[in-house]
């Protein structure tokens, strides 16, 4: 009795991770935001008037994950303690740090790198639609040389790294 109880038990939590796991409002927002990018690149899309051909999938990483993070908090950070009435956005901080610098700090090398920022109130699925809605941003993300992406949020700041490798 007690081992088809704890069978029982044992496949009811593993059938609660598998329904858990296909559930997109419980998916960790990487996973969301990899999955969505990945399938309008197979997809393609217009990019203002440019209409971008499917490009290949992009590969999750970690280490841009964490520089984004960073870049994330450093917009966050400036902006809580602004006088101003004024966002500041730029990809270029306020320490006067790049993308590439961000990236040869961070000791991570590519032959390409662009980044995507925002400052959105949302989720995932808003972000991705105003980055599309800005040409630049959309072909960032169609551009078939990028081939591995990390992105992270901090409040409403978002930022998105696409680096060919």
């Amino acid at each position: 009795m007690l081992r088809k109880l704890s069978a029982l038990l044992i496949s009811g939590l593993l059938f609660l991770g598998y329904a858990n796991a296909q559930n997109p409002e419980t998916e960790a927002p990487d996973v969301i935001l990899i999955n969505e990018l990945n399938q309008l690149r197979a997809e393609g899309c217009m990019c203002g008037n440019v209409n971008t051909k499917p490009a290949g999938s992009l590969i999750w990483n970690k280490q841009l994950a964490s520089i984004a993070k960073e870049y994330a908090e450093q917009l966050k950070e400036n902006n809580r303690t602004s006088q101003d009435a004024h966002l500041f956005i730029s990809h270029i901080g306020t320490d006067g740090s790049t993308l590439a610098s961000r990236l040869e700090n961070a000791g991570y090398s590519a032959k390409n790198a662009v980044e995507n920022i925002a400052f959105i109130s949302g989720n995932e699925d808003m972000v991705i639609d105003y980055w599309l809605n800005n040409p630049e941003s959309c072909q960032n993300i169609m551009d078939k040389k990028m081939t591995t992406m990390g992105a992270a949020k901090s409040g409403d700041f978002w930022v998105l790294i696409l680096t060919q490798r």
